[in-house]
């Protein structure tokens, strides 16, 4: 189990409603029951998990409480959470619901897989497949920050990743 926090959500990310973009590390591989979704198997390697914090304390409380494995599993990440690394993510502050178009987006890159359809898009009116992407060859985070850049309404995007 990895206890990995986030890097320098408290100081770096505002508390204004916004979209993110988790980067997450599996060390090993896991299979896991993910709430009503189902049993999954993750492989190790590299993940993107996309959301938006549109709640009270904005971006700043929705990350706080992805940095941390939970007692009380919520949202689908959180079954996750506890095996899983945070290197870092991006943010982008508004009230567009960007992850949509992010997941879209970053599904169109070469070599990506969704490990668990489904996974983080239950409430999803865009129907994506998952707002969980896999990068089975490791992930290149210059690219994944260039992809998200260019997704058409995406404001000045923020950066934490852990030192």
């Amino acid at each position: 189990m990895d206890r990995s926090g986030g890097a320098n959500i408290e100081e770096n990310v505002p508390t204004v409603p916004g979209s993110y973009a988790l980067l997450l590390e599996l060390k090993e591989p896991v299979r896991l029951a993910v709430g009503r979704l189902g049993e999954f198997l993750f492989p190790r390697g590299d993940y993107l998990y996309l959301g938006s914090a549109h709640g009270p304390g904005g971006l700043r409380a929705r990350l706080r409480h992805h940095a941390w494995p939970v007692e009380h599993p919520h949202w689908h990440l959180d079954w996750l959470r506890p095996w899983a690394a945070l290197p870092g993510g991006w943010y982008a502050t508004g009230t567009d619901l960007l992850e949509c178009a992010w997941s879209q987006a970053l599904l169109c890159l070469p070599g990506i897989c969704i490990p668990a359809p489904g996974f983080g898009s239950a409430d999803c009116r865009r129907k994506c497949p998952a707002h969980l992407i896999a990068f089975p060859g490791g992930v290149n985070v210059d690219l994944v920050e260039e992809v998200l850049r260019r997704v058409p309404g995406t404001p000045l995007i923020g950066r934490f990743l852990r030192a």
